[in-house]
């Protein structure tokens, strides 16, 4: 591969204007030549560590520091492998024998992540506090281009080991060429980044903004703001185009937004889940076409989005909202059987015009050099565009019925009352039965089940209607379904463990409306009850917001019960005076 020209993008944003802020911070602000400075400073010291075929693993939780080593690793030529420090020891164990990096960049996070790891042999740490910044040049490096060598980003297998899914920056630059032009991103353009270093959006995040001359406004350093707080923030930073999960965009619903409410936003682009046309309603009941809400669409595999569709006022009363059409060079089929209807369901397949890397290992490809068959189920509409319907392996048996879940979750989406469902077959003893977690608040089970028998052929009406606050998904929008309560969840809490004083009652009461439970108990674990990242967010949104102190989120994490909890909230109230 010749050099990536994601690479040499960046350094004509660079060369344009140096002293243009690329990266915002809170209130610190990084410039073009800062930026580069310390990309130099990672190239040099790349360029001095192991082989270069040997991988980089970049563990920091500082975005400004995985962003200046990402640069760094592309002008070196090497591969680069970010992950968010804060994955669990076991998985980080399966990323390093997977990559075997010959080096690694590790802040104090990171470092502590990594403390009683095996490394690789030789493997040498590069520090960010004591890196040294270099005067960057594009004629430093000796000969005429570096390799691209690309990128490896983990994902969860089915085997349950972490399976690393190789990408090229030719690929990135396809992704962040097309949008550019088609958002009309440029020069002080401000771009949000709310995606985790451990997935590949946050290469879409980073680099279109730099590309173009623009600047990247990372997250806050205590985590993704939500609803209030995240309206503020967009609005304090003046965020002009939006790049998130259809989850976190809902939580804007709590916000008391006008018209008005952020004069500097453009548009805003969702993928990672299904966006729902209650979504469009809403957000085109507030601000008309003035402020585009756009669905995006690609697996990793195939690296960022490889379908949009710009949402229209004929989408908020669809029964879904489709994920529309290709980017150029990009094909989309839907692989059907022989004598299929032309709107038969079938297996998504993608065909882009770079090629594709596949897995690290010997995982298996499902696909060709340049094809991958997504696994999804889809059909095209009359008019070309595309619908998902759910994944091809999301079918189950209940009582000898063949039930794909994706069809269940997609009929009980189109009652009005429904914000977001989940269907799976759970087994208790020795019964299963078919279950559907719902978002639905104002809707009684028997008018869910009515509508559902409406549209689902017998036997694939769901049994059980288990109430959420919010489904719990993966930071990349996919449900996380180890985290779905169990089905015996209306219970009673025990007198000898129910909520003592009004802290413990209370806090006790918002935990219910997050999670959508009943009965919560002075010491149940609120992540063991299927509270994900995006839930703990929301409780201390609402604990900042009700008793206006500012509570660390490692205060919580020590204790993470509704004793613990309102313990914490008492004391840091106590102290504030409040």
């Amino acid at each position: 591969m010749t050099t990536p020209t994601v690479l040499g993008r960046w350094a004509d944003s660079l060369a344009r204007n140096g002293a243009r802020c690329a990266i915002k911070s809170g209130p610190r602000k990084v410039s073009y030549g800062e930026l580069a400075g310390r990309a130099a400073g990672y190239r040099a010291a790349f360029e001095g560590a192991g082989r270069p075929t040997d991988p980089v693993l970049i563990a920091t939780a500082d975005p400004v520091e995985v962003i200046a080593a990402v640069l760094g690793c592309a002008a070196a030529g090497r591969t680069f492998a970010p992950v968010d420090p804060r994955l669990p020891a076991a998985v980080l164990d399966g990323v390093l024998a997977a990559l075997r990096p010959g080096t690694v960049v590790a802040d104090a996070v990171g470092r502590e992540a990594l403390a009683g790891r095996r490394l690789p042999d030789g493997a040498g740490i590069v520090h960010p506090e004591t890196l040294e910044p270099r005067a960057w040049s594009a004629e430093d490096r000796p000969g005429a281009a570096p390799e691209d060598r690309g990128y490896v980003y983990f994902t969860s297998g089915t085997t349950g080991r972490p399976k690393g899914i190789r990408g090229s920056l030719e690929a990135v630059h396809h992704f962040v060429d097309w949008e550019i032009a088609e958002f009309g991103i440029g020069e002080g353009t401000t771009v949000s980044q709310l995606t985790s270093p451990g997935f590949d959006a946050f290469l879409r995040d980073a680099f279109a903004p730099l590309c173009a001359g623009g600047t990247v406004c990372v997250r806050p350093d205590d985590g993704t703001p939500v609803g209030e707080g995240l309206a503020r923030w967009l609005t304090e930073n003046e965020v002009e185009v939006l790049h998130c999960v259809p989850t976190l965009f809902r939580t804007l619903r709590s916000a008391a937004l006008t018209p008005d409410s952020f004069p500097a936003l453009r548009a805003v682009l969702l993928a990672g889940e299904q966006l729902h046309p209650s979504d469009v309603a809403w957000w085109r009941g507030l601000f008309g076409g003035d402020k585009e809400l756009v669905n995006l669409y690609g697996p990793s595999e195939t690296t960022m989005t490889k379908l949009f569709h710009r949402t229209t006022e004929e989408d908020a009363h669809a029964r879904l909202v489709p994920v529309g059409r290709p980017l150029p060079g990009v094909a989309a089929r839907v692989l059907t059987g022989p004598g299929d209807p032309q709107d038969a369901l079938g297996e998504v397949e993608l065909e882009v015009p770079f090629p594709l890397l596949g897995y690290l290992g010997e995982d298996e490809w499902r696909g060709t050099a340049t094809t991958y068959r997504t696994g999804d189920l889809g059909r095209f509409r009359p008019d070309g565009t595309l619908e998902l319907f759910g994944r091809r392996d999301q079918q189950v048996k209940v009582h000898g019925v063949r039930i794909d879940l994706g069809e269940v979750e997609n009929a009980l989406r189109g009652h009005p009352g429904v914000e977001d469902v989940c269907a799976a077959a759970v087994t208790e003893d020795v019964s299963t039965a078919l279950v559907a977690y719902v978002v639905a608040p104002d809707v009684p089970d028997a008018e869910l089940r009515a509508h559902a028998a409406q549209l689902l052929a017998p036997g694939l009406v769901p049994s059980v209607f288990v109430r959420m606050a919010a489904i719990p998904r993966t930071l990349n929008g996919k449900v996380e379904r180890r985290s779905l309560p169990r089905v015996r969840l209306q219970r009673a809490a025990d007198a000898t463990r129910a909520p003592q004083g009004p802290a413990e009652t209370r806090i006790a009461a918002i935990w219910s409306e997050i999670l959508g439970l009943a009965g919560i108990n002075r010491d149940d674990d609120f992540t063991l009850l299927g509270g994900d990242s995006l839930a703990i967010a929301r409780l201390m949104d609402r604990v900042r917001h009700e008793y206006r102190v500012d509570l660390p989120l490692r205060a919580f994490l020590q204790d993470p019960t509704v004793t613990g909890l309102a313990s914490a909230v008492t004391d840091r109230t106590a102290r504030s005076g409040s």
